[in-house]
């Protein structure tokens, strides 16, 4: 077995898991909508913690699997090396809505669990929805391109 094909199973693998990981927790998003306010956050305080660590750990080892294969694995201008290029744009896709959105917005849903959700809370938990259902689609965009780089080498 060579390195190269261990990289395409560590980058599959783990991308997979990713993109998996968040479309369960966007099931999880809506599903949080039915619940009181305060019980959504003591919810979320439970779950975020270890998923945010796993799913973000899982992109990046997958990711950078993707950039050693683009640089290492025969490089050149070809559809397979294009393809692991458009996939970290899913990783980047993913990374902005994190950090700028959904990771602040993960943090005031937690602090409900001590202070209290706001009377409108259902409309917040929507949006946390819709902008985590962003990072659905880049992960699953960059498990779609990995998957296809492998396949058309």
């Amino acid at each position: 077995m060579r390195p190269v094909d261990v990289l395409r199973f560590i980058m599959i693998f783990f991308a997979g898991i990713s993109a998996g990981s968040l479309v369960v927790v966007l099931i999880y998003g809506v599903a949080l909508q039915a619940l009181p306010g305060q019980f959504a956050g003591l919810m979320h305080a439970h779950l975020h913690p270890w998923t945010h660590r796993s799913m973000q750990t899982s992109t990046i080892v997958a990711g950078a699997a993707a950039v050693a294969l683009a640089v290492w694995d025969d490089p050149a201008w070809r559809a397979s090396t294009i393809l692991l290029f458009a996939g970290l744009l899913g990783v980047a896709a993913q990374a902005i809505l994190s950090r700028f959105w959904v990771v602040p917005m993960s943090d005031e849903l937690i602090a409900w669990k001590d202070k209290g959700s706001p009377a409108d809370y259902v409309p917040f938990l929507r949006s946390w929805a819709i902008l985590h259902g962003g990072r659905v689609l880049g992960a699953l965009e960059a498990f779609v391109c990995y998957l296809l780089a492998i396949l058309v080498r």
